[in-house]
């Protein structure tokens, strides 16, 4: 990697944490700046506009968070671990460990019922494949016998989603990780 494609890199990772913070209509260049270090045209040098470098910034934070699930549930051997591992990974949203701000997808999708935001898609398709995700382990586990076959596995997939999905809303707002704990330990009662 050249220095240009760090800087870029550098950029898109920095301008991410803004983004999933502060919202993409309300980032400012000023703030990117501040946050990059960077003067204007070294960020303009990069990326054709501010919706350039949103567009970059959300694929990133979406690409970090998919990528970890995926690691976290390639190795394990049954649906129950699966599962177990991709709550893990979702929890991290909580704390901010892998990406600061919660979950980049439900941050965008809030902020795009509110107005047009032009990576809408990109957020439709990133909930899509979080669905695919969690429709992949109930697959999983009704062929392994761990789930009951008859489950209907992208609505139990979006139905697992929406919630917790919405109790990270609720633990991010009011500080306390037991509205997830509680999602999930209901959830895990559906499935297993």
């Amino acid at each position: 990697m050249n220095k240009g494609e760090r800087t870029k890199k550098y950029i898109i990772e920095r301008s991410s944490t803004l983004f999933n913070t502060i919202g993409y209509k309300s980032t400012s260049i000023a703030e990117i700046m501040k946050a990059t270090g960077l003067k204007k045209g070294g960020i303009f040098y990069h990326f054709d506009s501010k919706e350039d470098l949103a567009k970059a910034s959300f694929s990133y934070s979406l690409m970090t968070l998919k990528e970890s699930y995926l690691q976290a549930i390639m190795s394990k051997e049954t649906a129950k671990e699966q599962f177990q591992a991709f709550t893990s990974i979702f929890m991290t949203l909580l704390n901010n460990d892998i990406l600061v701000g919660g979950c980049p997808l439900m941050n965008a999708a809030i902020e795009a019922d509110d107005s047009n935001i032009l990576i809408e898609d990109s957020v439709k398709e990133g909930f899509s494949g979080l669905i695919n995700i969690i429709k992949s382990i109930i697959e999983f586990g009704k062929n392994k016998n761990e789930i009951d076959e008859h489950v209907d596995s992208e609505q139990m997939a979006v139905f697992i989603l929406s919630s917790m999905e919405g109790a990270l809303a609720l633990s991010r707002l009011y500080k306390d990780k037991r509205y997830l704990d509680m999602v999930i330990v209901q959830i895990k009662s559906l499935l297993f």
